[in-house]
């Protein structure tokens, strides 16, 4: 997968957002822009968050589960439902069980 890294100037400050390739079709819930991470300005936390591809992170855009995601709250990667998969670590398991969720339960 091929990372694209877009520089935005905002005053004297720059914020970065990543645009991952393959992902072209997943938006923020918030301001349906492709981007991923700081800048959204419609969402609560200040990031954009797509909650429409099962195979990519809501938060960044990676194919991960688990921890390692920067602009997650929580600090883990969290995916769009789909596929009766659970969202926090891609299993098809119900109930509890899920060492990623904040709950301890997978979630679809």
């Amino acid at each position: 997968m091929r990372k694209i890294l877009i520089v935005v100037f905002v005053g004297l400050t720059t914020a970065a957002c990543t645009v991952l390739a393959g992902t072209e079709d997943s938006r923020c819930r918030h301001c349906n822009s492709k981007m991923y991470g700081p800048g959204c300005h419609h969402s609560p936390t200040g990031k954009h968050e797509h909650r429409n591809d099962e195979n990519a992170c809501d938060w960044c855009g990676s194919r991960s589960y688990g921890p390692g995601c920067h602009h997650s709250p929580t600090g883990k990667h969290r995916h769009g439902p789909g596929a009766g998969k659970c969202v926090w670590c891609g299993s098809k398991s119900t109930g509890p069980g899920c060492h990623h969720s904040p709950t301890g339960r997978h979630e679809k």
